[in-house]
């Protein structure tokens, strides 16, 4: 946290505590509530605000940004009319690439931002949905997801950065600081989620248990969360659903409190998952006899606010505060908290939308910014005799596959354009987990694909479906569905097949579609036994693959493509996750080689489920040349290789790249300059991921194979070096002992770059003198670069 945001928390404490002592008992609870608002909700009186709110959900959002901010006005006026002390309400919704509001700015989803490896670009991304959200009276936003998703059955893959804990540091660190800004009082609070562990549970299936140790879960999955914290000052974070070690994460007292806050030092406000009180109950969990034990046992362990609704941090709470049962010391706590971050914002300085201060600024023209983002997260894995580009635009084109029609496969989950669907699933129980069927909410529309996607156009008039922006480059182009994106029995391969045998190239657009509900292959709750592309793909991609060997494949879903016979005999494949807008415009784009791709993995792609979960920083003896070294069978399993189809980093350009020249320096507190000189040795100007990697060598317990140290997106023109200077510590390698104390052994490291984690031609060492004691506060997550000047 820097020093202006650190002086504002300060004084907003102040406050904060003053006007706690005012309080009575039932104010106090309902600021630790929340209730949800959505477009029908017309009647103020019908909601839960009699007596102030602590925050409200915003879902279902119709309205423009200026008619929601009106809205907001009044709705926030409502709450202090009715709150005996005035106290305004927080107004929270998603904002993973942008406000889940219509005609606001929408990003890729964070898994292609991870592909980019542009933290500059997320940072601006999130100042511009700071603005946004500023003027339409949104100050809390649910995002970032830092989870480290290792295992690509969990069907929230796309909602993360990817499978690599420093990448998900690095960008969540830029996610924050541009979403919160300089000063709190203009920014938009974010939160940290889903602590602790949430991404890596039994059989990859959503809500079940945590299945990592305490090491694990502190070197991995918490390094994202500590750099959030301690770099970017995050002021809110939410728990997990799942538990470990046999407790429910939002009643952990080990989690929310030892860990989160003493070791981590977090001094912010935590809050639920939507329903998470809820699972404790009978039905699920069963660690709790009714509602209101349960929430005590999430207050006590350090779980501040429950959202959406007040089902357990109700009536019960008030009651059992007001008998005596629970120390009052909790709920002050509690409360204190979300009235600091209340003061942090500036909320109770200025509680209303800022339309005028900010909206001209905030929705300035977006589309180039938002263009470049989608065309840096997508990544070229394959170019087998470099078919691509396709620089003749007279060729017979045939455009075939499912994803190549609709623009609502191009968006993934937690994004506007899926959010028209939501209400129409939420009492389905395979939908989003905290508004099923038990939720006041009811379903208001419904949308099939082609319903969505006129939905989409009226907020986002630009956006292109895949053959609709070839249709702009190609004149000679055709399009032929093949099979429905999902449904199995709807299957027209013998068009498929003649339009592949009459067409000089194929792209073959095969998809997924991410959301909730049965109506999507991946998305919160719609976890896999089988990576396996949804309904009939499979067997259309090899009939069109044995009929036009030159095939380049276009992948979009919230997981990416693994599957080992189109990798084996496409002629180039195209990953582009949930792209949004832009995916149409800018997949044809570098279709026909107006740019280069440069994007890279975010994480490794296995050939099966079975080869799940699959981690590039795997210990030693788990992965690469040290499991064949150890083991009876070098290829691992005897129906397949161990080894990922792509390794973690890997990305394909239209130049080629010579890595040149290593020089590192360390000095004696292990702050160290790594020189890193790459010369573009191929035809065009391009794009390139430049990759610093470290290795203990030998230490006192099994280390990782490799971990990421920090990486630099940067532009080489043709015929040109450039020289990256990455700035890091020695104790981004350092691991805790059995006392939670972090040290950096004696002994040898090496440092390695080059493109991608199993491609890394330079390389030099280190001999660290003596081990070392690392202070939590003197840690450092991921390098920092520059571009040293010729």
């Amino acid at each position: 946290m820097n020093i202006s945001n650190r002086l504002i928390s300060t004084a907003a404490r102040q406050r904060a505590a003053a006007l706690l002592k005012e309080l009575s008992l039932e104010e106090k609870v309902r600021q630790l509530g929340c209730t949800m608002l959505v477009s029908e909700d017309t009647d103020l009186t019908a909601k839960d605000l009699s007596g102030g709110i602590g925050e409200i959900a915003l879902l279902d959002i119709c309205e423009e940004p200026e008619a929601l901010a009106a809205r907001l006005r009044d709705v926030q006026q409502y709450v202090m009319e009715h709150s005996p002390h005035r106290i305004p309400a927080l107004f929270h919704c998603e904002a993973l690439g942008g406000p889940v509001v219509p005609h606001t700015v929408l990003y890729p989803n964070s898994i292609g931002l991870g592909a980019t490896f542009d933290t500059a670009l997320v940072r601006d991304m999130a100042n511009t949905i700071r603005t946004q959200m500023r003027a339409m009276g949104i100050l809390h936003a649910l995002s970032p997801v830092l989870d480290v998703a290792k295992d690509l059955r969990w069907g929230r893959v796309n909602e993360t950065y990817g499978g690599d804990p420093t990448l998900s540091a690095a960008m969540s660190c830029a996610f924050v600081q541009g979403l919160q800004g300089d000063d709190l009082s203009t920014g938009v609070a974010a939160t940290a989620k889903h602590f602790l562990g949430y991404s890596q549970t039994v059989g990859g299936l959503n809500l079940t248990r945590t299945q990592a140790d305490a090491r694990e879960l502190r070197e991995v999955f918490a390094k994202p969360f500590e750099a959030a914290i301690r770099k970017a000052g995050i002021r809110t974070v939410m728990n997990s659903y799942s538990e470990w070690e046999g407790r429910p994460v939002c009643a952990s007292r080990k989690l929310l409190t030892d860990l989160l806050r003493s070791e981590l030092s977090f001094d912010g406000l935590v809050v639920s998952d939507y329903r998470s009180v809820q699972r404790l109950l009978d039905d699920i969990l069963a660690t709790a006899d009714d509602i209101t034990d349960a929430a005590l046992q999430c207050l006590t362990a350090g779980l501040d606010m429950e959202l959406p609704d007040r089902l357990g941090y109700a009536d019960g709470m008030t009651h059992a505060f007001a008998e005596g049962k629970v120390d009052i010391s909790y709920l002050d706590r509690a409360v204190l908290r979300v009235l600091t971050l209340k003061f942090e914002l500036g909320l109770f300085d200025e509680p209303y939308p800022q339309w005028q201060q900010y909206h001209a600024a905030a929705f300035a023209p977006t589309a180039a910014a938002e263009q470049r983002a989608t065309r840096e997260s997508i990544v070229l894995t394959k170019n087998e005799g470099n078919t691509l580009p396709l620089t003749d635009r007279s060729i017979k084109l045939a455009v075939i596959g499912p994803g190549a029609s609709s623009l609502r496969l191009l968006y993934g989950g937690y994004t506007q354009p899926s959010m028209l669907e939501m209400f129409q699933v939420v009492q389905d129980s395979s939908a989003m987990a905290g508004v099923g069927d038990k939720s006041t909410a009811k379903p208001v529309r419904k949308y099939d694909l082609a319903a969505t996607d006129r939905e989409i156009h009226k907020s986002r008039p630009e956006a292109k479906t895949i053959f609709e922006a070839l249709q702009e480059l190609y004149p000679n182009c055709t399009y032929t569905q093949g099979c429905d994106y999902l449904d199995p029995t709807q299957t027209d391969f013998a068009a498929a097949l003649a339009a592949a045998e009459s067409a000089d190239a194929v792209i073959l657009c095969l998809s997924g579609k991410n959301g909730w509900g049965r109506h999507c292959d991946t998305g919160e709750g719609n976890d896999a036994a089988s990576l396996d592309l949804p309904g009939a793909q499979e067997e259309l991609a090899r009939v069109v693959l044995a009929a036009n060997p030159r095939t380049i494949v276009t992948h979009t879903d919230g997981r990416p493509l693994t599957s080992p016979h189109i990798y084996a005999n496409a002629a180039a494949i195209l990953e582009a996750f949930t792209p949004g807008t832009w995916g149409g415009t800018e997949l044809a784009a570098l279709i026909a080689g107006i740019h280069s791709p440069a994007g890279c993995l975010p994480l490794p792609l296995p050939r099966t489920a079975g080869h799940e979960p699959m981690f590039m920083a795997e210990h030693r003896g788990t992965t690469g040349q040290s499991f064949v070294a150890g083991s009876l069978n070098p290829d691992g399993y005897w129906q397949s290789d161990f080894r990922p189809l792509r390794p973690f980093g890997y990305g394909l350009s239209y130049t080629t790249f010579a890595y040149e020249a290593l020089s590192l320096i360390v000095d004696p507190d292990g702050t160290a300059e790594a020189l890193v000189t790459v010369h573009n040795t191929g035809s065009c100007d391009g794009e390139t991921v430049v990759q610093l990697y470290g290795r203990d060598a030998i230490a006192t317990i099994v280390r990782p194979e490799l971990e990421l140290l920090g990486f630099a997106r940067i532009t080489v023109p043709q015929g040109q070096r450039r020289t990256v200077r990455f700035r890091f510590n020695l104790n981004q390698m350092a691991f805790p002992d059995e006392y939670s104390v972090w040290h950096l052994e004696a002994g040898r490291f090496t440092i390695s770059a080059g493109p991608n984690s199993a491609d890394l031609p330079l390389t030099a060492d280190y001999i660290q003198p003596c081990t070392r004691e690392i202070l939590p506060e003197a840690r450092e997550y991921f390098a920092e670069w520059d571009v040293v000047e010729e």
